[in-house]
C-alpha cells in the first residue's frame, strides 16, 4: 500500500520537476552553483566544503555544514535550496558547524556546535530559530553546549546533544520544548545524545558510546533492546517492514551479535547485515525499499568496495557506481531522489566520475517486490521470541507476530491444519510435536512468505502452585554472581541465560541450591536468567551486568 503511494508521488513529481533522470540507476550533480569556501571550488580536494545535515521541507532543501558560498552568494554554514537556486537565511557570519534543522511552530530551529551563532551574536550560540525575517534565541539564558538532533514527538520538540541545562531547566543530554517553555525530560548518564527516532510509538535516543535509550516515562529512560554500548550516529525506520536500522560505530549489538557499524532490529531481535561495513556509518536512509548507508566506510566486512556509500537490498550489499571521493555525512529523500551530502568532490568513481562538491543526487528505480520482507515470530511475552512451548491442561496457546502492518492481506498456516487471516493471531495447539508455521503476505501484486518451526512439548510435572524460588546476587554486578534456587529435586534442572532479544548466551546445569556463574567475556547490559525444570520454563529473573 505504501509503495502504491510512492508510485503516485513519483508520477506527480515528474510533471512538476525536471531532474532529467533516466530509468537506470545513476548519479546527478545539477544543484546550480557549487557549495564552496571563499578560496573557490578549485581548492578542493585540499580544502573541501561539507554538508552534515539535510532537511526536507515541502519543495525546499535546507543544508547545514561547513561552507561559505554558492557561486557569489554568501551562505555561512546554512542554506536553503529551491528550484535550482540557493537562498541565504540572513546569516553574514558564523564560525562553527550546523548539525540539525527542523520546522516547529512555524519557526526554523537550528542546532550546532558551541561556535555556531548567526551574525556573531553570542546570545544565539548553539541553538536559535529563524522566523523568516531575523534570528532569535528560544532560551532565556545563554545556552552552553551543543545540539545534535531534533525531533517532534507528540507535538513537542525534543532536542539532544551535550548540555546540563537550558534556560535554567536542569537535565543532562535531553530536553523538550513546548509552547515557549523548556521541559525537564530526564537526566541521562551518557556521553552525548546523537539522534532521535520514533519506533513502535516509542521515543528512542541514540547516544555516543552508550547505545540506545528508550523513553519510558515523563523523565525516565531505559536501555533499548539490550543495546547498552556503542555509538549510534543515526537511525531510520523501514515503515513497510517495521524494521529499525541503526548506523553507528560498534562491533556488537545486544552485546552478543557481531555486526560491524550497522544493524537491524525487527521488533523482537537484532540482525547483522551480512556482518556490516568496515568503518563508522554516519547516516542511514530508506529509499525505494532499500537501506542506504553513508559514512567513512570504504568496504563491507566481506570485502565489497563501497567508497563511503552503500545499498543493502535486504539480503546483500551493493556499491553505487564506485561511490564518492570522500566521506558521506547526510542522506535524505527528496522528489523521488536520494540527496547525498558529505565531504566529497567526485561521485560515480567507476567508469564516469563526476565533479560534485559536498552534494549529489542518486536515482534508483523501484526494485519490484524486493521491498517486502516478512518476518515471523512466536512468543508468550511480547518482544521475546520463542520456539518451544509446553502444554497446560492439554493445550498450548501460542502468539504469533508479523511485521507487515500495511499490506493488503495475511494468511497463516499453523502446521496442524489450522489457519488465520489476521496479522497477529493467537493459535491453540492440542498435540505435541514439531510444527512448521508459515505466514504469506500480499501487497498488490507482491506475495511473500516467512516460515518458522515451533515445538510443542508435554507439560511440567511440577505442581502449578509450587513456583520455585530463585535469587541472583549481587544484582547489579560487575563480576561473577551467585544463583540460589530452592527445589525439592535438582534432577533435569537448567539455567538458560539470554540477552534481552532472546539470543542464548549459555546454558548451565543446576545440581544444588547454590551455583556460581562466571561472567568472563560478558559485555555490560541486561541479561535474562530462565530456569527450566524438566524442560519447562518455571522462573525468570533479570540480571544487570555493569
Amino acid at each position: 500500500m505504501l509503495m502504491k503511494k510512492y508510485m503516485f508521488h513519483i508520477i506527480a513529481v515528474c510533471f512538476v520537476f525536471s531532474f532529467n533522470l533516466s530509468f537506470a540507476q545513476s548519479w546527478h550533480t545539477n544543484f546550480g552553483d557549487t557549495l564552496q569556501f571563499s578560496d573557490g571550488s578549485e581548492a578542493c580536494p585540499n580544502h573541501c566544503p561539507y554538508v552534515k545535515h539535510i532537511y526536507v521541507l515541502d519543495s525546499s532543501l535546507y543544508m547545514g555544514g561547513a561552507f561559505t558560498y554558492a557561486g557569489n552568494l554568501e551562505l555561512r554554514h546554512l542554506a536553503k535550496w529551491q528550484n535550482y537556486q540557493w537562498f541565504n537565511l540572513g546569516i553574514t557570519y558564523s564560525m562553527d558547524d550546523t548539525y540539525c534543522i527542523i520546522k516547529y511552530e512555524n519557526k526554523l530551529f537550528v542546532g550546532g556546535g558551541t561556535g555556531w551563532y548567526p551574525n556573531d551574536n553570542n546570545n544565539l550560540q548553539g541553538l536559535s530559530y529563524w522566523d523568516g525575517e531575523s534570528w532569535h534565541s528560544p532560551c532565556t539564558e545563554l545556552f552552553t553546549g551543543d545540539i545534535r538532533n531534533f525531533i517532534i514527538f507528540n507535538d513537542t520538540l525534543f532536542v539532544c546533544g551535550w548540555f546540563n541545562e537550558i534556560s535554567g531547566v536542569p537535565g543532562h543530554i535531553v530536553k523538550a520544548y513546548y509552547d515557549g517553555e523548556w521541559i525537564n525530560v530526564g537526566d541521562l548518564n551518557v556521553n552525548r545524545g546523537m539522534v532521535y527516532e520514533v519506533y513502535n510509538n516509542q521515543l528512542l535516543l541514540g547516544t555516543r558510546y552508550n547505545g540506545i535509550r528508550m523513553r519510558t516515562g515523563a523523565s525516565t529512560w531505559e536501555i533499548f533492546a539490550g543495546m547498552s554500548s556503542g555509538t549510534v550516529n543515526d537511525m531510520v525506520v523501514d515503515t513497510i517492514n517495521n524494521f529499525l536500522y541503526i548506523g553507528s560505530a560498534f562491533n556488537y549489538v545486544d552485546d552478543t551479535l557481531f555486526s560491524s557499524n550497522v544493524a537491524m532490529y525487527d521488533g523482537f531481535q537484532w540482525h547483522s547485515l551480512d556482518s556490516g561495513v568496515s568503518a563508522d556509518v554516519l547516516s542511514v536512509e530508506m529509499y525505494h525499499g532499500d537501506l542506504y548507508v553513508g559514512g567513512v566506510c570504504s568496504e563491507t566486512t566481506n570485502g565489497l568496495e563501497l567508497k563511503y556509500i552503500g545499498r543493502w537490498d535486504g539480503t546483500q550489499w551493493h556499491d553505487l557506481q564506485g561511490g564518492c571521493a570522500g566521506g558521506v555525512f547526510a542522506l535524505s529523500v527528496f522528489q523521488d531522489t536520494l540527496i547525498v551530502g558529505g565531504a566529497f568532490y567526485q561521485v560515480g568513481l567507476g567508469e564516469n566520475p563526476q565533479r560534485a562538491l559536498a552534494l549529489a543526487k542518486w536515482y534508483m528505480p523501484e526494485t519490484g517486490c524486493n521491498y517486502l520482507q516478512p518476518v515471523l515470530h512466536a512468543y508468550e511475552e511480547y518482544s521475546i521470541p520463542k520456539d518451544t512451548f509446553y502444554m497446560e491442561d492439554g493445550q498450548a496457546e501460542v502468539h504469533f507476530y508479523n511485521n507487515n502492518a500495511y499490506v493488503d492481506s495475511w494468511f497463516w498456516d499453523f502446521g496442524d491444519g489450522g489457519s488465520s487471516d489476521v496479522r497477529e493471531p493467537v493459535h491453540t495447539y492440542t498435540d505435541i510435536g514439531e510444527f512448521n508455521v508459515q505466514v504469506t503476505v500480499t501487497d498488490g501484486e507482491c506475495i511473500k512468505s516467512a516460515n518458522k518451526t515451533i515445538y510443542i512439548g508435554e507439560g511440567s510435572t511440577i505442581a502449578q502452585t509450587k513456583i520455585p524460588e530463585m535469587h541472583l546476587y549481587p544484582n547489579p554486578t560487575n563480576n561473577d554472581f551467585i544463583v540460589e534456587i530452592y527445589l525439592p529435586s535438582y534432577k533435569n534442572v537448567k539455567l538458560k541465560i539470554t540477552g534481552l532479544n532472546g539470543k542464548q548466551i549459555e546454558t548451565i546445569k543446576i545440581i544444588g541450591e547454590t551455583t556460581n556463574i562466571s561472567t568472563r567475556g560478558w559485555s555490560s547490559g541486561t541479561y535474562v536468567c530462565n530456569l527450566f525444570v524438566d524442560g519447562k520454563l518455571v522462573k525468570v529473573e533479570k540480571l544487570v551486568f555493569e
